[in-house]
């Protein structure tokens, strides 16, 4: 069908010609689509849905932008509070407060003494008081509200500082430079003090996500296309082979990514593997074509001839995984994630894009291969189907055909029922390089201050409350009494904190809010809005699991609404992307669960439309479902939740299984229409397929195997869980998948089909 509709397309040389300089130009234009493509290192984007929850996220974060443009900088030593270390940490901060790029910072050397003057606010730790009694101020610091468990770990070994970045300074390069320049003031001023400086926060986050995808996307695209060229150029022994089964693959990668630049579309963590997807996808369409012309050339056929042929064999096999691939994709956008609508979207777009250009420029390419080129270059499939343990292994599958789909529906239905006791889960450092700073400061800050995640409490006024009143100050008072005896989170800042830190001498601290505006405007709007009348309790999570960070959410929101029961003044509310991401993280990874479990559904169904069999496609159903469920099977027996990295191995593995099992399927469908015998046509289709299956699948474990030098957690985890999965595929297809056949069908004589045969 699709060999014929391409017929006049292949026809003859010239226009071959055309089709190539037609993909050039169409590739041309697809890479000024690449050249505006942009990351997206907007975390909290990835929790983008349509529900009320995230449209709050977004008022709140326009009412509190620091929660966005924060910098949290870690200094670490032995003793904070000794010398030298106090005067050198001293010198830093005051040069990293005097930065063009800090409008404010808040730490250990912002605390006023109680007498300082109202219009020139004197610091508790300063150079005059260190001088003066440097054990004195130490000790002052140390037990100072403010300070212990906030500003200052219980050991004394870590202090942080929270800086507000100036208005304008948002952009990447921006912020690496100020990162930059802070460790370069603290390289200067460390005196043999020992001080070590971390910056995270979300401003630093943002950072390190867009160097990370950057890297990753240059070093495992890079890494994994030249082992899956070096592999091809082993089989095949020819160079220009190679090429042409690596371009093909590429054009698709090009066009996908253009298509998104032209969407307006930008990379993230989530929709940054459809490349991958799309290459590999690509990589085995690409083989099956080029072995289907070097058999047709061969066999006697014209360049021209072998071209159309090979599309005639394969093309329409070729088509269904693209179709059914895309349709798995498809699913997703059922979701009401936005960042999983995009996917989804690009995804299907960009494979069936690859396919187009695949199907196009390998047998294109082909025509103008020399007969020695491809006739005398390494018949890899004919050494490969001539090997004596293939021809084994088929007699072994036809005589014990029933016995082999015995043990796969019994292993299958272990690891189906392993699968099940699969748990979600999410935390936020797997995405993160884990040898970067920004990952080290979290865990610093989990270990010594109970976390860094920032969660806010938003404190509304009602009715006839005030916030600039005792009833406000009482309330918030309470509640970080309450975070601190039973959730064990000592660690909150309020507006309340930054009242009681200005001079003063009045006991009512609600007639300290117009002393305000002797602090920094950006660090009092942290805390403290004053149009709006909300107030903001800073409580820092670590980055634990997300199902912990949910379970503590819970409770606090119990709470929460125990107190707004209580009050007809004012109202509680959790908020912050640390909520949206425990909380959206979780529905995401089980939407997506669903979704894929649905286009496994739907993949069967089109599968039975296509091959105009029930039979066949109910056959196909098991070796697509072994090798996923052998995965999450796997995860239960490490102890391992169901997280990101995960859902996109089972998303990509999905589409190369069922593009294996089609190749399968359809094969033995010609060849039973020829030979009307079922054992005669599986032992000739995998004669015929098994070597390509062997081929593509080394190449795709090269890919995935590049994805183990990534120094992201969640990057290597998806690379050996593929490599799993295609190891399990190809043995479900080159053994399940035709014993099924074979035992679902009329007896042949095994011996005599395969005597046959040879």
């Amino acid at each position: 069908m699709i060999g014929n509709s391409l017929q006049e397309f292949f026809s003859t040389v010239r226009q071959c010609r055309l089709l190539l300089v037609g993909l050039a130009v169409i590739t041309l234009v697809m890479l000024l689509g690449v050249a505006k493509l942009q990351f997206n290192d907007d975390y909290k984007s990835l929790f983008k849905t349509d529900r009320i929850e995230y449209q709050a996220l977004e008022e709140f974060l326009n009412t509190f932008p620091a929660d966005d443009q924060e910098l949290v900088i870690l200094f670490r030593s032995d003793k904070i509070l000794t010398e030298p270390t106090i005067h050198q940490l001293h010198s830093v901060v005051e040069k990293i407060e005097n930065s063009p790029a800090i409008e404010s910072l808040f730490s250990i050397f912002s605390i006023p003494k109680q007498n300082s003057s109202i219009r020139k606010i004197e610091p508790l730790l300063s150079v005059d008081s260190m001088e003066e009694n440097l054990e004195a101020s130490l000790a002052a610091i140390g037990v100072h509200p403010m300070v212990k468990n906030k500003l200052l770990s219980e050991d004394g070994s870590l202090t942080l500082a929270i800086g507000i970045l100036e208005e304008g300074y948002d952009r990447h390069d921006q912020i690496s430079q100020v990162i930059d320049h802070i460790h370069t003031i603290t390289a200067q001023a460390d005196g043999g003090a020992g001080l070590a400086v971390f910056v995270t926060g979300n401003a630093a986050i943002r950072v390190a996500l867009k160097s990370q995808s950057t890297r990753d996307q240059i070093l495992l695209n890079s890494i994994g296309g030249f082992l899956a060229f070096s592999i091809t150029l082993f089989l095949f022994r020819s160079l220009r082979l190679s090429m042409i089964i690596t371009a093909g693959p590429l054009l698709g990668v090009i066009w996908t990514l253009g298509f998104m630049g032209f969407m307006g579309s930008k990379l993230n963590v989530i929709n940054q593997m459809i490349s991958p997807l799309v290459m590999v996808i690509g990589f085995t369409d690409a083989i099956h074509l080029m072995f289907a012309v070097q058999r047709r050339r061969i066999q006697g056929f014209s360049r021209v001839g072998a071209s159309i042929g090979a599309v005639k064999d394969v093309g329409l096999a070729c088509m269904l995984t693209s179709i059914t691939t895309a349709i798995g994709f498809a699913v997703l956008i059922t979701t009401d994630s936005t960042v999983i609508h995009e996917l989804a979207l690009h995804a299907s777009i960009g494979v069936l894009l690859t396919f187009i250009a695949v199907v196009i420029f390998i047998p294109a390419s082909a025509v103008f291969l020399e007969d020695d080129v491809v006739v005398n270059s390494r018949r890899l499939d004919i050494t490969l189907a001539d090997n004596r343990v293939l021809k084994k292994v088929l007699l072994v599958i036809g005589d014990n055909a029933a016995v082999v789909v015995s043990v796969g529906v019994i292993l299958t239905a272990i690891v189906v029922y392993q699968a099940q006791q699969l748990t979600t889960d999410f935390q936020f450092r797997e995405n993160l390089p884990q040898d970067h700073e920004v990952s080290e400061a979290m865990r610093l800050a989990d270990q010594h201050l109970n976390g860094i995640q920032p969660l806010n409490i938003v404190i509304q006024s009602k009715n006839e409350g005030v916030m600039e009143s005792p009833q406000a100050v009482e309330l918030i008072q309470r509640v970080q009494a309450d975070l601190a005896e039973q959730f064990g989170l000592k660690n909150s800042i309020s507006v309340v904190d930054l009242l009681r830190v200005l001079p003063g001498a009045s006991e009512d601290l609600s007639l300290q809010f117009s002393r305000l505006v002797y602090l920094p405007e950006k660090l009092v709007r942290r805390f403290y809005h004053e149009p709006s009348g909300e107030a903001v309790i800073l409580v820092r999570l670590p980055d634990n699991s997300s199902n912990q960070q949910l379970e503590k959410i819970q409770q606090l929101e119990k709470k929460l609404a125990q107190l707004n029961a209580a009050s007809d003044q004012f109202s509680l509310d959790l908020q912050g992307i640390s909520l949206a991401a425990a909380k959206g993280s979780v529905d995401m990874i089980q939407d997506l669960l669903i979704s894929i479990l649905s286009a496994v559904a739907i993949i069967f169904f089109v599968l039975s439309l296509f091959l105009k069999s029930i039979k066949l496609g109910l056959i196909s159903f098991l070796p697509n479902i072994l090798p996923l469920a052998s995965v999450a099977a796997l995860l239960v027996i490490n102890d391992q939740p169901l997280q990101y990295a995960t859902i996109m191995v089972f998303t990509i593995c999905l589409g190369i299984i069922v593009d294996d099992g089609i190749h399968m399927i359809v094969r033995y469908q010609k060849e039973f229409q020829q030979v009307k015998s079922v054992t005669l046509a599986v032992h000739r289709t995998l004669q015929a397929i098994a070597p390509v299956l062997l081929v593509t699948t080394l190449i795709l474990l090269a890919g995935f195997v590049s994805m183990l030098t990534s120094s992201t957690e969640v990057i290597v985890r998806m690379g050996y869980l593929s490599c799993m999965a295609l190891i399990m595929a190809l043995l479900a297809d080159l053994v399940l998948l035709p014993s099924l056949i074979i035992a679902t069908s009329p007896k042949d004589s095994v011996q005599d089909c395969v005597k046959e045969q040879l």
